[in-house]
């Protein structure tokens, strides 16, 4: 399963959510629930998250860590993490 890592893109690069949303065309509210994992945004809306960050995010931040891809997105199984769980409530 892919997970979006918007939050912490946002935090690392210091992008508002309003400065975000004003890029890529959406309501804060949206962005709020990408953040949260309530929604997903479409494949061609990531690009457009990608390309607000190269364009709005701190221009020191992005000479310290060059964006890519894996910044923003990250894939999990979702059998390890169940696996995960059923080992944490064992060990509780």
């Amino acid at each position: 399963m892919l997970i979006l890592k918007l939050k912490e893109a946002q935090a690392r690069y210091n992008i508002t959510n309003k400065d975000l949303a004003q890029f890529v065309g959406v309501g804060k509210t949206l962005i709020s629930d990408w953040r949260a994992g309530r929604r997903r945004p479409s494949y061609e809306r990531i690009n457009l998250i990608l390309g607000a960050i190269a364009h709005l995010g701190d221009d020191e931040q992005l000479k310290l860590f060059p964006l890519s891809i894996s910044e923003l997105l990250e894939w999990r199984d979702l059998n390890e993490s169940l696996v995960t769980k059923q080992n944490e409530n064992i060990c509780s």
